[in-house]
């Protein structure tokens, strides 16, 4: 359960916020990741939870926003969200070729937002 050590580091990340800011109960943590990094939100929430449980932050909500695979053609240039991942291996919409594909989105895990007092 690969959610375990990424809730660990975006946790770590947090605490170091909340310190340079003087703050000390996390309160809101928004976490967005890419599709293609195959987060479970399910175990993301039960990382979480078990991460903040007996700490000042137990109850602080986590919201999980899963951003869509974005494409450019590395030929045409064309780009374009797919309907699902298999994209990455078929013609490019625009132009037809079969050539590789940058990915421009959906992929990575951010800590897009945290609130706290």
């Amino acid at each position: 359960m690969h959610e375990l050590s990424l809730m660990a580091s975006v946790m770590d990340i947090a605490r170091e916020e909340l310190s340079r800011h003087g703050a000390h109960r996390l309160t809101l943590l928004r976490i967005r990741h890419g599709v293609l990094d195959q987060v479970q939100p399910d175990a993301m929430r039960m990382a979480f939870e078990a991460m903040t449980k007996g700490t000042p932050d137990e109850g602080a909500k986590l919201e999980l926003v899963e951003e869509p695979l974005r494409l450019s053609c590395c030929l045409c240039g064309h780009e374009f969200t797919p309907d699902d991942r298999n994209a990455l291996y078929a013609p490019c919409p625009a132009c037809g070729e079969t050539v590789p594909f940058s990915v421009i989105g959906g992929e990575g895990i951010f800590l897009d937002h945290l609130e706290a007092e």
